[in-house]
């Protein structure tokens, strides 16, 4: 029985961790440590090219196009550049009546993946600074000068905004997207004005280009987490701007954010490889910072696993354990209620959140057996 106990208590403490303790670890260092100097400003702002890949994109593209065009970045000073992987629904059409001095856009004739359209378009940039953006991303005006603004300092290599969810708050989807994305993006403030923050967001990251490093374009990787992670690599600061704003319609039902989630719990699972050496203690913030909001996270799926079996292996012998295993099962059920009632096109009201948490979860888990068993191909789909 000793076992169980340690495995109960071991994934309880691990999941309390992750979700809870490091945040408020964060909080305490956040506000025992001195402000920061202003960073240095330069009255020239610097060369920026936006990269944009796309597939099968038909229906945003125009909007995007427009979107980028009304960008308050001086124009001297600014390009842009589509990569089209494969499209064949128009999206090649479009991109075509659009060429000019300022956007250019190349048709690859066969589907390689992200990856491989994005290592194309960094190559043939321009700019001292890429903007990484996504075709159904809109921008406010001021977003790619703000993201510019930070690269004055000769310490900073890459810099995220914040993603506005415009999401339907009425479905599990919109509200649980919603509720995450605003857990994390407070999380990137208080790391980035600790140290550095990890991951970006990927319709809204910029980069000093000379410190790009090519992706493996044989093995599906998430651009935005991989490439910050290797300018940290590098020595140079990732910074978190929330007045960078960009905005975007996620898919409203929680299937749709599944079916993305495995892809990007895959992803990540097979990135480590590329990022392992940062999780050695030398990089200091950088590493915990890694350990205590991803390793540890996407190992979330097991620890709950392990917490369930262990619980009811402790059930039979234990009022406490009887009771944490109905608590457990009560939200597995609601979770399931939550599922039924999207598939009813009805509305999951108080199901909704559990519903979000379990499938996020089993997405994640599915998203490591992919990985395992290799199964999780380069190209990507756009979940609508």
């Amino acid at each position: 029985m000793i076992v169980w106990v340690i495995t109960f208590w071991s994934c309880v403490s691990m999941i309390v961790y992750t979700y809870v303790l490091y945040p408020v670890v964060l909080v305490i260092v956040h506000r025992a440590r001195s402000r920061r100097p202003a960073p240095p400003t330069s009255a020239e702002p610097p060369s920026v090219t936006v990269v944009v890949p796309v597939f099968n994109e038909r229906r945003v593209i125009e909007a995007k196009i427009a979107n980028l065009e009304a960008t308050d970045y001086p124009s001297g000073k600014l390009s842009v550049l589509f990569g089209s992987d494969g499209s064949t629904d128009g999206t090649n059409d479009v991109l075509a009546r659009h060429q000019s001095i300022v956007l250019r856009a190349t048709m690859f004739p066969l589907r390689r993946g992200k990856a491989a359209v994005l290592n194309d378009l960094v190559a043939h940039a321009a700019g001292e600074i890429v903007v990484f953006s996504d075709a159904n991303a809109s921008y406010a005006p001021d977003t790619i000068r703000r993201l510019a603004s930070h690269f004055a300092d000769p310490a900073v290599g890459a810099v995220c905004g914040e993603l506005i969810l415009t999401a339907d708050q009425d479905t599990a989807g919109g509200r649980g997207e919603g509720l995450y994305w605003r857990y994390e993006n407070a999380l990137k403030r208080l790391e980035s004005d600790i140290s550095t923050t990890l991951g970006a967001v990927g319709p809204v990251y910029a980069i000093r280009r000379r410190l790009f490093r090519p992706l493996p374009a044989g093995v599906a990787v998430v651009d935005d987490f991989v490439i910050p992670l290797a300018i940290i690599e590098q020595g140079y600061r990732v910074l978190y701007d929330p007045s960078a704003l960009a905005y975007e319609r996620p898919s409203n039902s929680v299937y749709g954010e599944f079916r993305r989630k495995v892809r990007i719990g895959a992803q990540n699972f097979q990135g480590i490889a590329i990022f392992k050496a940062l999780l050695s203690p030398r990089y200091g913030f950088a590493s915990f910072a890694l350990w205590s909001h991803k390793i540890v996270r996407w190992l979330v799926p097991l620890l709950l696993i392990g917490t369930l079996v262990s619980s009811a292996a402790l059930a039979p012998t234990s009022l406490f354990f009887a009771v944490v295993t109905a608590g457990e099962g009560a939200f597995i059920l609601a979770a399931g209620l939550g599922l039924l009632l999207e598939l009813a096109g009805a509305r999951t009201g108080r199901f909704g959140l559990p519903y979000y948490f379990v499938a996020t979860n089993a997405a994640l888990l599915v998203g490591l057996f992919r990985c395992l068993f290799r199964r999780q191909e380069p190209t990507w789909d756009a979940v609508r």
